[in-house]
């Protein structure tokens, strides 16, 4: 009981028991003849009237006793939450993600969630101690409010398009929690919990925090919106056509048909297709435009859809300036196939030296590597190359036909490269070329077997160790491979079976040639991503290499947006951490006196599936928990400070009392009248 003293009030109880003894009244007996029947009238209806008046007796008591409780506060005490002294550190984290703007039944779901975080506050004591934390989780959110900040700050929260999974928020205030030294710590997470965020399996539990999971009733809306984007090639050159696949997500109940999809480059429009879209499920559209003399494409793919909006464009970024270094180390006479392919190309940028000329202090200025009938290599060479691999460098190696096999096991084992095995010296011709491949995308028009394969009359037989992640380009009918290619740290090697003369293999004059090699070049090119996600903080590989005493600006196409982002090193790269910098989908340029590169920043797609988690599942997750200090509100329409005041204090029966007390009373009027009749 909260105020056991009103018990006193009890003797309150002694009035109606004084009351009803003064109303006791004796019976006397009067004779008449042949009153057998008035007799036993009298006696039923003296039996009936003490039984009244003993119910009327029995409804005052109550009534005075279940009033008297009202006032004491009686309470069942909850052991699983029960406040200890000490104070209490409360932390709340308020999802102000995209999928908060729909609609609830009290408005939007985030004035909801701003209404039930005001309520958590009212249910603590003023000098308790707040955090708030939302999807922007900057270092502002991370210190400890009072409870007017508290609510000045909830006051101020907005929509973000910033989207994180649910266990990294939960694991940062676990951690700013246990720095307090508040007796009481509590948890509580408002949020209509959609499934592609709420990933409560991977929430940890720990037995000193209070975890209380707040559901929005959020309910399931269908939308359809742009996925994503491919593009045909990772560089274009002025003049190429770029191919562009759109990958469309309807997440309704209903077909969609005729879609329409526009493309924009700049302000204009380039291309125009529709789409059908099944229920639950994604399609493809394919759409092409050809590319002029801008030195940077940039534009956007948008569909129309209603009431989701915020995933209707897709942001993209093309350059069209790249320059690809490419350095032939010879070991003998300059192959002239390599130098009739590259020498001429507006793209690549050309340049052969000798074995015995080689810069080591230059190899890493080359995108592009190609070691060419070397008969050894060089220790300082191989782990030269390895470095310029490993940071991100392309390189392909040609071994003669007497090579010293031993040194180069030795380069391509420290880049788990596929081993040179003995010579076989028989003709064979390839079987088999992987067009799934990024290296032959969209190569084979008509079809591998429409063309002539090559063949070798000679060629080394190249063995993978059980640590070498390789790949058969061009492969021999006995399973060996002509061509073979490995990802290394972060760059990639290209290894030949045979040397690229006429008289090892027909490969230098046939078709296959020219793709094969252009597409290692054209692949190595230093070129970023042509969509970013727009994050909190998700590094951003850029294309470019920048100063950071002149760090380059970052402004809006329009001019609207300007600032200087936080620019790191990368290996030979820089990268940028957005930490939050732009609120706003759209497309961007980064500029330093030498020039610059277009940003395309997307909203995240996890925000699109509209689909939450019921308030059963959500039950069931939370029985999961090995720790016993997790529950999940009843309903997102009760007061969360009524609910908090009864897991911390325990369940109040003054109300209940109340109710019996009125219906004590109503008892006692029905009772008394009916005595009076």
């Amino acid at each position: 009981m909260t105020n056991p003293i009103f018990l006193i009030c009890l003797i309150a109880v002694g009035i109606p028991i004084a009351i009803h003894l003064l109303q006791l009244r004796r019976y006397r007996k009067v004779y008449f003849s042949n009153t057998d029947m008035l007799e036993q009238l009298q006696s039923e209806s003296r039996r009936q009237h003490n039984l009244r008046r003993w119910l009327l007796l029995a409804a005052r008591i109550l009534a005075i006793v279940f009033l008297v409780l009202a006032f004491c506060q009686p309470i069942i005490r909850n052991k699983r939450s029960q406040m200890q002294a000490g104070g209490s550190a409360v932390s709340v984290y308020l999802d102000n993600s995209f999928s908060m703007e729909c609609g609830g039944m009290e408005g939007s779901l985030i004035e909801s969630a701003r209404q039930k975080a005001r309520e958590i506050a009212e249910a603590y004591k003023p000098d308790d101690i707040f955090q708030l934390v939302t999807n922007d989780a900057d270092g502002s959110q991370f210190r400890w409010l009072s409870r007017e900040e508290f609510l000045s700050a909830v006051d101020a929260v907005q929509i973000s398009p910033v989207t994180q999974q649910l266990s990294d928020v939960v694991k940062r205030q676990y951690d700013f929690l246990h720095e307090t030294s508040s007796a009481n710590r509590h948890h509580y997470v408002i949020s209509d919990f959609q499934r592609a965020t709420a990933d409560l399996v991977n929430i940890p539990s720990d037995s000193l925090i209070h975890t209380t999971l707040v559901p929005m009733g959020g309910s399931d809306v269908s939308n359809i919106y742009i996925d994503s984007l491919a593009f045909n090639s990772p560089a274009y050159t002025p003049g190429a056509t770029v191919r562009v696949e759109v990958f469309v997500r309807n997440d309704g109940d209903k077909s969609v048909e005729r879609l329409p999809l526009r493309l924009y480059v700049g302000d204009k429009q380039r291309a125009l297709t529709a789409v059908d879209v099944a229920a639950h499920s994604s399609a493809v559209a394919e759409m092409t435009f050809s590319i002029g003399q801008e030195p940077s494409l940039q534009g956007y793919v948008e569909t129309t859809d209603y009431p989701i909006t915020f995933d209707d464009k897709f942001y993209f970024s093309l350059s069209t300036s790249l320059s690809i270094p490419t350095l032939v180390i010879s070991g003998g006479a300059e192959n002239i196939y390599l130098r009739r392919l590259f020498a001429d190309d507006t793209l690549v940028r050309y340049q052969q030296v000798f074995s015995g000329q080689i810069d080591y202090s230059q190899l890493a200025s080359h995108r592009f590597i190609i070691l060419d009938e070397l008969r050894t290599i060089p220790s300082g060479l191989a782990q030269t190359l390895r470095d310029y691999v490993a940071d991100g460098g392309s390189l392909l190696v040609v071994p003669p036909a007497d090579a010293d096999v031993e040194g180069y096991n030795r380069m391509l084992g420290t880049m788990q490269a596929p081993s040179l095995g003995s010579w076989v010296s028989r003709r064979g011709r390839a079987s088999r070329v992987q067009t799934d491949n990024e290296l032959y995308r969209d190569v084979f028009k008509g079809g591998v077997s429409e063309m002539e394969l090559p063949s070798a009359e000679g060629y080394y037989r190249l063995l993978s160790a059980a640590s070498t992640v390789s790949v058969g380009l061009i492969d021999m009918p006995d399973a060996a491979s002509l061509l073979s290619e490995t990802d290394f740290s972060n760059g990639r090697i290209y290894l030949f079976a045979m040397p690229l003369r006429p008289e090892h293999t027909d490969l230098v004059q046939q078709a296959l040639f020219v793709p094969t090699l252009y597409n290692m070049a054209l692949h190595s090119a230093l070129s970023s991503s042509p969509y970013h996600w727009l994050t909190a903080s998700e590094p951003v590989m850029l294309c470019g290499s920048y100063d950071a005493e002149r760090p380059p600006h970052l402004s809006a196409l329009d001019g609207s947006f300007d600032l200087i982002p936080d620019i790191r090193r990368a290996g030979p790269r820089s990268c940028w951490v957005p930490h939050g910098d732009i609120p706003v989908a759209g497309n961007y340029r980064l500029h330093d006196d030498d020039g610059g590169e277009g940003l395309s920043l997307n909203y995240s797609r996890q925000e699109s599936d509209l689909s939450f988690l019921s308030l059963a599942e959500m039950r069931k997750l939370a029985s999961l928990s090995p720790s016993q200090q997790f529950a999940v509100a009843p309903s997102s329409a009760r007061s969360m400070t009524d609910y908090i005041q009864q897991q911390g204090q325990g369940r109040p029966l003054w109300r209940l009392f109340v109710i019996l007390a009125l219906l004590a009373l109503l008892a006692e009027i029905i009772l008394a009248r009916q005595i009076e009749q």
